[in-house]
């Protein structure tokens, strides 16, 4: 009877061990065509785990400088259609909504021409290789789309941005357009009658823009190198089994949701920060009334900003009590006294995790952005483009953070904005609150990004999971229903007024 039980103890033993060990290895094609430091830092844990688990990645990229890249085989994407951009003080200040939606649009069309006409990427498509899955950054790839089809392989995307309506739609999932919007720039949530008025102006401009020009440039691109395929552009589209989306319900606005939609934002966060080095150890210690962070991120950087700014910044810090720690990338920084710390690199997360540290002022990027509610920081942010506005927006709703105009602000207004997160209880003790949120979660949203791109290829890409994909209608995407009511109101009470005046009259008559 011992016997018995003891080899039914080993059973279950091996059972367990088995099941936690990886007992196959997928072969995975990752395409990631934009040349992002950010992107990379939030790709190197994910993928460096598929290849703990013994996956085997081929990865299409456009980093110059990211260390994951070494550990698999990879093809650089050659810049035949010249998508080098070079940031400066003048190319940062946004000038218009429609010159930075025009800029947005060629370039992401490029950028899909660039991988498509790579001889290295002609080659793979010309040979025998099989995958099991496309991993893909779906935002603005549309043309890249039908490799996977091309391969017979099951589409996975990683949005690093969050989602938008668009992605959303890449499952089949219609939102509304007013609560998710493509394009961030001049849109926020409606308060007021004139915000949705506002919104409504937006959101039009931008579906059009995307129906009528974006999507017909991305189809051209894709009948072109995939007209072979049986399915077209927009079946394949629909193709996708799931999206990982870089974002968190505590910290962005709670959203209706469907499977094949899943939150992951944070997944770069280590479940252990490193240690900091002695002397930016020692500086925070020693800094008696804390210390301000001052990080623009690795696109937009505090070189890139006009001389004037930097100066403003500087003299800024100069009249405050803490001390500082500035990410400056360039020599010739400004002149300034022992309190302010300049450094060519931060090891942010491990800054942000000290105690002694009371506030982030940054441009508002996903990452830090996560960082910073991870560790519990308010945030000054002073956003350039793109989803830094929705980002810093979502974090002033919190109640974590401010945000002020790069280009236009002084420095009066940048003082009074650090002194108020500072010097306000509400900023802190609200950071904490957000910490403790995102914190408190049944996985580390690494392991479960991880979980979901196996559970697609266990189960042959999970169809099952998806909703019929369906066109946005334009009733609900230009909220015409609400518009009608709102008319409606309006209209009715004064025809009847003016039906009451009528008869009045007419019978007087």
């Amino acid at each position: 009877m011992r016997l018995l039980q003891l080899r039914i103890g080993g059973l279950a033993l091996m059972t367990l061990l088995l099941s936690g060990c990886q007992a196959w290895a997928a072969r995975i094609l990752a395409v990631f065509p934009y040349d992002m430091h950010s992107q990379c830092m939030l790709l190197t844990p994910y993928l460096l785990a598929l290849l703990e688990r013994g996956h085997q990645l081929t990865m299409i990229h456009n980093f110059k400088n990211c260390e994951v890249v070494e550990r698999l085989h990879s093809i650089r994407i050659s810049d035949h259609y010249d998508t080098t951009f070079e940031y400066s003080s003048e190319s940062i200040t946004v000038k218009s909504r429609w010159v930075e939606i025009d800029f947005i649009r060629k370039y992401f069309i490029k950028i899909n021409l660039n991988v498509l006409s790579t001889p290295a990427v002609q080659a793979l498509l010309s040979s025998n290789a099989t995958y099991d899955l496309v991993l893909i950054e779906p935002s603005y790839t549309d043309a890249l789309f039908g490799l996977a089809t091309h391969f017979n392989a099951s589409l996975v995307g990683l949005a690093t941005c969050g989602s938008d309506w668009n992605v959303d739609t890449l499952v089949g999932y219609i939102p509304s357009s007013s609560l998710e919007p493509l394009m961030t720039f001049s849109f926020k949530r409606a308060v007021t009658l004139l915000d949705r008025i506002n919104n409504w102006i937006l959101i039009a401009e931008e579906w059009l823009i995307h129906k009528l020009i974006f999507l017909p440039s991305m189809r051209a691109v894709h009948e072109h190198f995939f007209g072979h395929l049986s399915q077209g552009f927009m079946e394949i589209r629909q193709s996708f089994s799931i999206v990982l989306l870089n974002q968190h319900f505590s910290l962005f606005p709670a959203r209706s949701n469907v499977p094949s939609l899943v939150e992951v934002g944070g997944m770069h966060v280590p479940k252990e920060v490193g240690r900091l080095s002695t002397e930016l150890f020692e500086f925070i210690e020693g800094a008696q009334h804390g210390v301000i962070i001052m990080c623009l991120g690795l696109e937009v950087q505090s070189r890139h900003l006009s001389p004037a700014t930097q100066v403003l910044i500087a003299e800024a810090f100069q009249a405050l009590p803490q001390r500082v720690i500035w990410k400056f990338e360039d020599d010739s920084y400004p002149a300034v006294n022992s309190s302010i710390h300049f450094s060519k690199w931060l090891p942010l997360q491990a800054l942000l995790a000290h105690p002694n540290v009371r506030l982030l002022i940054n441009h508002g990027g996903m990452l830090s952005v996560l960082e910073a509610a991870h560790f519990g920081k308010p945030v000054l942010g002073l956003p350039v483009f793109f989803d830094q506005f929705r980002n810093m927006e979502c974090l002033r709703q919190r109640g974590v953070g401010e945000l002020l105009d790069i280009n236009t602000m002084t420095r009066q207004e940048f003082v009074k904005a650090i002194k108020q997160i500072l010097e306000q209880p509400q900023y802190k003790q609200n950071a904490i609150q957000l910490s403790e949120r995102i914190r408190d979660q049944p996985l580390h949203p690494l392991d479960l990004a991880v979980y979901w791109t196996e559970y697609v290829l266990r189960h042959k890409g999970a169809p099952f999971m998806r909703i019929s994909s369906s066109d946005i209608k334009v009733l609900d995407y230009y909220c015409l229903d609400n518009l009608f009511v709102i008319v409606g109101r309006i209209c009715l009470p004064v025809c009847l007024l003016l039906y009451v005046l009528h008869k009045i009259i007419k019978n007087r008559q």
